[in-house]
């Protein structure tokens, strides 16, 4: 059995996905990581997540520029797809 990453340890874990099984796996996490800290997610409804996953979706390329991270965002990869869904959980309000 995996190990199941929440907190800061999914974050970490997201940035390591580059497949599909990998993905998979992320999409366990995640979902374990609200059961667990539903009460640290700001966005923790399923219309608050999808308004901060459009938000995040907006604002991604200063996200990753602020990183230092050379990330083209046109070209998805499991990773961004991962970190999407995780920013999600907090961003925009």
């Amino acid at each position: 059995m995996k190990k199941i990453f929440t907190g800061d340890e999914l974050v970490e874990y997201a940035k390591t996905i580059s497949s599909k099984q990998e993905f998979e796996h992320f999409l366990k996490c995640l979902l374990q990581d609200y059961k667990e800290n539903q009460n640290e997610w700001e966005n923790a409804d399923l219309s608050h997540y999808l308004d901060g996953l459009a938000k995040f979706t907006v604002d991604m390329s200063g996200y990753y520029a602020n990183l230092k991270e050379d990330i083209n965002v046109n070209d998805i990869t499991w990773r961004i797809v991962a970190e999407m869904l995780l920013a999600a959980s907090v961003y925009g309000n």
